[in-house]
């Protein structure tokens, strides 16, 4: 890759913001999808992650600052539209940490996006259980091995659909 490449990488051009507008689109609509399956009988909180698969998609092409940009705004744009102020705060902390892990973990050569994705869901459920300590006190704890265990399931489901998606993406000539 030559330097000017490098460079085109890391500004933000119309087509880079449209595509992350398009992205986060996406991720409303997946996070509105996944408000009409209802999973609170297994336990508070508990969802699949779809939309969560858009920012890992980014992150393994490389576009950290957009999977930040896209995903700061599905959480603020899904917590107007679907939620409530609490599950913006904790929405907010277990998004931000399992981007932060997975952008750490995606310049590891041992790790597939399963393995990134599933590292992923569980800094997110740990993220959000602290967060939820913090407001609702230390009855949160024990959703806690739960929601671990749903992680590991929802984090390889999901690594594995973007496995499958990254490499069809490699076809082509532009990720």
């Amino acid at each position: 890759m030559s330097a000017k490449q490098g460079d085109n990488r890391n500004k933000i051009t119309p087509k880079r913001l449209s595509l992350w507008g398009m992205l986060c689109c996406l991720c409303l609509i997946f996070s509105f999808l996944e408000a009409q399956i209802p999973l609170d009988f297994i336990a508070p909180g508990i969802k699949l992650g779809l939309s969560n698969s858009v920012a890992l998609i980014l992150v393994m092409t490389g576009d950290i600052k957009g999977a930040f940009a896209v995903n700061i705004a599905r959480i603020f744009l899904s917590a107007l539209l679907f939620s409530s102020p609490f599950s913006l705060v904790f929405s907010l902390s277990g998004g931000m940490c399992s981007l932060v892990v997975s952008a750490v973990c995606s310049r590891s050569r041992h790790l597939s996006g399963v393995g990134i994705s599933m590292l992923s869901a569980f800094a997110h459920n740990i993220a959000q259980t602290a967060a939820a300590f913090l407001v609702l006190g230390i009855s949160v704890l024990y959703y806690l091995p739960l929601l671990l265990l749903s992680a590991a399931i929802s984090g390889g489901v999901i690594g594995i659909i973007c496995n499958i998606i990254f490499e069809k993406m490699k076809t082509t000539k532009e990720i």
